[in-house]
């Protein structure tokens, strides 16, 4: 996903452009808004730009002057200009300063859109190369070309426990090796663990993502120390072998500082969420064991992320938790409170990330209960499970769901998602519709906005546009209007009302604006109509 920043002292133009495009199509998840150069350079404080729009004189300074900024500190930000002036010295400053376009106001937005999805294409290139380019500078020095891929087999075997824990084995192999290693000497493991990505990634992304993982591991983990090892033992779980150290005290404060500053750099620059579970130091032929506790200890993580834990600190006892009964949910679901029930259950997990020590057996009931609370819905309902939540029952979803809060978070949403949508499909139609042109009928003396409506008839608001233009071949605001013109006509014609007071009635303050939109839709105004109708029954007398 990608943020846009539109800066512009004109509001209107701010506005036009962000309505004038489909931004989510062009994955742009966050629009900011800027006034003047100030206003920018503290949103570029604050988040992190990918497109520009800007325009080239604006108050407190020039566009150029503040792309010239952007250029100096925010070089992965792609700029476009969108301006009043054709002055070619402008356009040439802004292609110097590597703008992406240079467009005249007012702009097409399809040729914007254009030139957005260009931007897009080459942010994606410098985040490849940005990464690619930072690992270069950063580790280059530091990771060895001829380093041994011995090194990493051998503590491969030795937690995979392939090699013999004895002391004289161990001697044996590292000889047979030739690995710069002996058997006398103590070593600390560090587990890293990858808990979860801000994006799904596919194959190719996975592989350079580990490959920036790696290196930023030996760069501020190992520190390039050649008798360091980095060894992979999944695509989200690594291990660092580090020589062990003298004082206790001061090894797990100066670990624990070591660890948080690349749980930093992860986040920033890779933007996944990572702990790290720090062990005992012990001997080579103690390692497995070392490793299954840190194994266990990561295992028993299932609230806290981004997070420096240490085997010697015991992670506090369980705290006492009820899980919630899920009766009122039920009565949520029987009710149609599908807003309530979501919040709600998003607000109740939540609770359990501040609860010490909470252990698996809380999530997996909360789980149970839940499963229960939906499949009696559904057989209330005369519904197939699997055909309401699909894949989320397969076993390795439920498996993953009580991996940790987050991700029994993401699941619980996603089966309720499913199953509100049942709801919205299998509803009756025309008592639906019904409902809506009823309620717009009663309120037709008010201004009557799409959510109003949404929320009258338990609908999304998105979904209940998409029905209503199945249903009636009209967006809810051409209807909307519709009737209150026909309202307005009737009151023209059977009462002495004005025509102020009428716009009143029909829902319009603006008397000005009532008119426009019922000269648009009667194509003659309001007095005229009346007018025209008054003669027309004095001619229908006559005859």
């Amino acid at each position: 996903m990608y943020q846009l920043l539109i800066v512009d002292d004109e509001i209107h133009a701010v506005r036009a452009v962000q309505a004038g495009v489909d931004w989510a199509e062009l994955s742009i998840s966050h629009i900011h808004v800027a006034h003047n150069i100030k206003q920018a350079m503290g949103i570029f404080g604050e988040h992190p730009i990918d497109i520009m729009i800007c325009d080239i004189e604006m108050p407190q300074g020039s566009g150029i002057e503040l792309l010239s900024w952007v250029r100096e500190r925010h070089s992965l930000t792609e700029s476009i200009f969108l301006t009043c002036h054709s002055n070619f010295t402008y356009a040439k400053e802004a292609l110097q300063l590597g703008s992406l376009d240079y467009m005249l106001k007012p702009v097409k937005f399809h040729e914007l859109r254009s030139v957005v999805q260009r931007g897009v294409e080459k942010i994606n290139v410098k985040r490849a190369e940005h990464i690619s380019k930072e690992a270069s500078q950063y580790y280059a020095m530091l990771w060895h070309t001829n380093r041994p891929i011995l090194m990493e087999r051998f503590w491969q075997d030795v937690m995979d426990q392939r090699v013999s824990s004895n002391p004289e084995r161990i001697r044996d192999v590292l000889q047979s090796r030739n690995l710069p290693i002996k058997e006398t000497e103590s070593f600390l493991p560090i587990m890293i663990f990858v808990q979860r990505w801000a994006e799904k990634l596919n194959s190719r992304d996975k592989k350079l993502m580990e490959y920036a993982l790696r290196n930023a591991a030996d760069h501020l983990i190992l520190h390039g120390d050649e008798h360091s090892q980095l060894v992979r033992i999944s695509s989200d779980v690594f291990v660092a072998i580090l020589p062990a150290v003298a004082g206790r005290d001061r090894h797990i404060e100066d670990m624990r500082q070591i660890c948080k500053v690349y749980i930093e750099s992860c986040n920033r620059y890779f933007r996944c969420d990572i702990s790290c579970y720090v062990g005992d130091q012990g001997l080579v032929h103690e390692m497995a064991t070392r490793y299954d506790s840190l194994i266990r200890l990561k295992d028993s993580n299932l609230n806290r992320s981004n997070h420096v834990f240490f085997l010697s600190e015991d992670m506090k006892s369980s705290e006492s938790i009820d899980v919630i009964q899920m009766n009122v949910w039920l009565k949520m679901l029987e009710q149609g409170a599908y807003d309530a029930i979501l919040s709600e259950s998003e607000r109740y997990l939540n609770s359990f990330k501040e609860v010490g020590g909470l252990k698996a057996e809380v999530l997996q009931q909360f789980l149970q209960n839940f499963l229960q609370m939906l499949y009696y819905f559904m057989q209330f309902k005369e519904w197939q499970a699997y055909q309401v939540l699909g894949e989320a029952m397969a076993t390795e979803q439920l498996s993953q769901a009580v991996r940790s809060v987050t991700d029994l978070q993401a699941w619980v949403k996603h089966a309720l998602e499913q199953t509100i949508n049942y709801c919205y499909l299998s509803e009756d139609t025309r008592t639906v519709m019904d409902r809506i042109r009823t309620f717009i009928k009663q309120h037709l003396d008010q201004a009557i906005s799409r959510e109003d409506i949404a929320r009258h008839v338990n609908l999304h608001p998105d979904y209940l546009s998409r029905r209503f233009k199945k249903e009636t071949g009209k967006s809810i605001v051409e209807y909307i209007v519709e009737e209150k013109i026909a309202m307005a006509k009737e009151l023209l014609v059977t009462t002495d009302m004005s025509v102020s007071d009428i716009a009143l009635c029909v829902g319009y303050s603006n008397f000005s604006y009532f008119s426009k939109v019922f000269k648009l839709g009667v194509h003659m105004n309001p007095n005229q109509y009346r007018k025209s109708k008054g003669q027309n029954c004095i001619n229908n007398r006559s005859v």
